[in-house]
């Protein structure tokens, strides 16, 4: 089970509110519901258990004022799955009714597989299964356990990760030469053949802004992009091509309110069409109730590409480590993100992660794709950050 990072009780007891449990791991999300515990009444019997404990509305700890809905230690209890308090697929604040945001356990699974869903934190055995499907050759999916000389890009679930690009992502391990030309690289530079959809993205990708704020305006959801934030790069370099896609279909868990995942953007477009409309672009398309289009985005509303202001690693000289012995030394590539997004329980959601070149079909992009993970984040829009 995942450990919890430690919450004061005054910001807690600041903050009682109805909305929740957290993802303990990076204390994402909301506050524990604590109606049960005022701070200033007397221990209660029913809830806060009577001295040596042991059974089951009693306080574990011995002593009174211990209480299910708090640890040893004081502080609040979160549920993340099976816990200690109430047998398999229960836990302690469970039992109590307190909490209304259950994260499922998950245990990494990509050990030695070759599936790119596993690899990312998807279908592992006893764990909520997904429908999953991939577009594009196999050569330019696949699997990594790192990148470069150092430990930027090392998995952020399990040991492996997944791998998209618009191009052989066998070239990846291709070390760019030294005065290679940025204009025409050497590797990472290769064309998928008959994956080209042109003009229009699958289904259900849509490059049209919606006419609004989706959050602010539910009856725009379905309307096309409620990021806003594809049409116009889109429209820019006209047709997509290289088309390449990891996606999965699946019923959210009946008591979170969101997910969220990792990945990194690398492109030999950098730096010679910098700017240009040959800017390969990555999407990442939720569609659900509460909204419908791309989810990952920088903090100015940049689709991730070439342009994304997450553009960490600028290789200008040829000399970053993050990017040596690579195809994409010269080139450039963002560090780890994460995007979170809002879902709501039960409902039926298709995730979408989507690379394409656009205008041509050379100097291909990459994504690395990894740590899945279902949240009790509520959600205005969806948001990236970097990861530290």
């Amino acid at each position: 089970m995942r450990l919890s990072r430690s919450i004061g009780w005054g910001a807690v007891l600041a903050l009682v509110s109805t909305s929740g449990c957290a993802d303990p791991t990076t204390g994402r999300g909301g506050v524990p519901n604590l109606e049960s515990f005022d701070a200033g009444d007397s221990p209660d019997a029913a809830t806060m258990g009577e001295g040596t404990g042991g059974s089951a509305g009693q306080g574990t700890a011995g002593g009174p004022g211990d209480s299910d809905d708090v640890d040893d230690d004081g502080t609040p209890k979160f549920d993340v799955g099976p816990g200690s308090g109430g047998g398999p697929g229960k836990s302690d604040c469970v039992e109590m009714g307190n909490c209304v945001c259950t994260i499922p356990e998950h245990v990494p699974c990509d050990a030695g597989t070759n599936d790119p869903f596993q690899a990312m934190g998807l279908n592992c055995p006893g764990e909520l299964a997904v429908n999953d499907s991939t577009t594009g050759p196999g050569t330019a999916i696949g699997i990594r356990s790192g990148f470069g000389n150092t430990n930027v890009y090392d998995p952020r679930e399990g040991t492996v990760y997944a791998v998209i690009g618009s191009g052989l992502v066998s070239d990846l391990d291709l070390a760019t030469p030294g005065g290679d030309s940025n204009a025409f690289p050497t590797h990472c530079n290769d064309d998928l053949g008959n994956f080209d959809p042109g003009g229009s993205l699958p289904a259900p990708l849509s490059a049209n802004d919606v006419a609004g704020d989706c959050t602010a305006n539910p009856a725009l959801v379905g309307t096309g992009d409620c990021s806003n934030t594809v049409q116009a790069q889109f429209d820019q370099g006209v047709s997509a091509n290289d088309y390449v896609e990891m996606r999965f279909e699946v019923q959210v868990p009946p008591d979170v309110v969101s997910f969220s995942y990792d990945f990194a953007f690398f492109s030999t477009e950098y730096p010679y069409y910098f700017g240009d409309e040959f800017n390969d672009m990555y999407v990442g398309w939720l569609e659900s109730e509460l909204w419908t289009g791309n989810i990952s985005f920088d903090n100015a509303g940049n689709p991730i590409s070439l342009n994304a202001g997450f553009l960490d690693y600028a290789d200008d000289a040829g000399n970053l480590p993050e990017l040596a012995g690579t195809c994409m030394r010269q080139h450039a590539g963002t560090g780890w993100l994460t995007t979170t997004a809002g879902v709501t329980g039960n409902e039926s959601i298709t995730v979408v992660f989507a690379v394409f070149d656009l205008s041509d079909s050379i100097l291909d992009s990459y994504v690395f794709l990894d740590n899945f993970e279902w949240g009790c984040d509520p959600q205005g829009p969806p948001s990236t950050t970097p990861e530290g």
